[in-house]
């Protein structure tokens, strides 16, 4: 049975001080993957947004112009009405049923 360690020696500091060094060598070394890894990710993302401002952009127009479209529509209709509207009470002036 090993008894525990109470004490350590240099020897096995430097041992263990070593083993922490190359681990995060290592875990620099996968970082660094990381990082390259997002680069590729943000210039999609990059590209990929400004393809969605443009169609954005698009569809805005769209809609603007089928606004206006919608507009003149109700612009005609309401002068229509108001056509309509003067002409049944002149029709009903003019054939005295008001007065």
């Amino acid at each position: 049975m090993e008894r525990p360690m109470t004490e350590w020696n240099d020897d096995r500091l430097d041992e263990l001080n070593g083993r922490v060094k190359d681990g995060f060598a290592q875990v620099d070394q996968r970082f660094e993957q990381v990082d390259k890894r997002f680069e590729k990710v943000d210039e999609r993302f990059v590209r990929l947004e400004g393809e969605m401002k443009q169609g954005f952009a698009y569809a805005d127009k769209r809609m603007e112009a089928g606004f206006e479209r919608i507009n003149d529509r109700l612009d005609r209709l309401y002068g229509i009405l108001i056509v309509a509207a003067v002409g049944a009470i002149g029709t009903l002036l003019a054939n005295g049923i008001w007065g």
